[in-house]
């Protein structure tokens, strides 16, 4: 009987460690994201709508999941700077497919003289006219 109870037990502890081990992965993972990822933009227009003034961009993520998380506008002199990051759930299995995006970014214009202003989104650029 001895024989049988001590591999029993070393089995029991060592089926808990595993458990314990993946638990404490799962929990991570299941709040972990990979992000801080520029997005990847093709083309950026233009419009006013409403009396905003609005950039239409146009790009693409690297597979399924992935999907805007953070948008900055900083504006320097005649340029309006937009970043457009990305993230993606760390544990999901994605669909490794070019995917399109577009997504209109309201311009702040507020203070802004009248004038012709370039917008620039992760290094891709057009120019509009403000006051017009």
């Amino acid at each position: 009987m001895k024989g049988k109870i001590l591999p029993t037990v070393i089995l029991l502890l060592i089926n808990s460690l595993v458990l314990a081990a993946c638990g404490g992965s799962d929990s991570q993972e299941n709040s972990s994201t990979t992000s801080g990822t520029l997005a990847m933009v093709d083309s950026v227009s233009t419009d006013v709508k409403n009396n905003h003034y609005y950039a239409t961009v146009n790009g693409n993520y690297p597979d399924s999941c992935t999907r805007i998380s953070d948008v900055k506008q900083d504006i320097g002199g005649d340029t309006i700077r937009f970043i457009l990051t990305t993230d993606k759930p760390a544990e999901l299995m994605c669909a490794q497919m070019i995917t399109p995006f577009s997504v209109d970014l309201l311009i702040e214009t507020g203070g802004l003289m009248p004038g012709e202003y370039t917008i620039d989104v992760n290094g891709v650029t057009t120019t509009f006219t403000l006051g017009e």
